[in-house]
């Protein structure tokens, strides 16, 4: 599969990169300068891809790890209310995008704490495997699978706090 360059991956992979960064920072036009950075990190690095993982594991390894160091780089103070503001202005882009289900869904995933975010974004709402949370979060998978479950009871929690009943929460 490394038979794609990393033009071709920019085009499969940036919207969902994008939105998996967006998740973590809350706001669009950090989202989007992570974004590059991480895309101008695959076209430096795209020689070291070996084939170990698939392509889009790679690729996401590359966003946390760009975006966890955009985090180090702020203030953690400021970033520990950032992330605890559930009043965070949004563009009214970002508010026609979301209907009122996904915003309280939304909401309630910003209360979890950064690691349960972080499980949940790429586990249940990027589909990755297991396997291939574990490689981009570097935790191990026993790791991954614990705190899946616990990030979920936390998520179910807060999403009853907000008014969700069990029929709603099952699809």
């Amino acid at each position: 599969m490394n038979d794609l360059s990393s033009e071709a991956w920019f085009d499969e992979y940036y919207d969902a990169v994008y939105s998996y960064i967006l998740m973590l920072v809350k706001d669009s036009h950090t989202a989007e300068d992570l974004s590059q950075e991480t895309f101008m990190k695959v076209i430096r690095s795209e020689k070291q891809f070996n084939g170990d993982s698939l392509v889009k594991t790679w690729i996401f390894r590359i966003a946390y790890t760009t975006t966890m160091s955009y985090f180090r780089k702020k203030n953690p103070i400021t970033y520990y209310f950032d992330l605890h503001n559930t009043k965070h202005e949004r563009s009214s882009e970002e508010i026609v995008l979301l209907n009122a289900q996904q915003k309280q869904f939304y909401e309630a995933l910003n209360q979890l704490k950064p690691t349960y975010q972080q499980v949940i974004i790429l586990r249940k709402i990027q589909g990755f495997s297991t396997k291939e949370t574990s490689t981009i979060l570097n935790w191990s998978e026993g790791k991954v699978k614990m705190s899946l479950s616990r990030a979920l009871a936390a998520f179910k929690e807060e999403l009853e706090k907000g008014g969700f009943t069990n029929e709603t929460l099952i699809r």
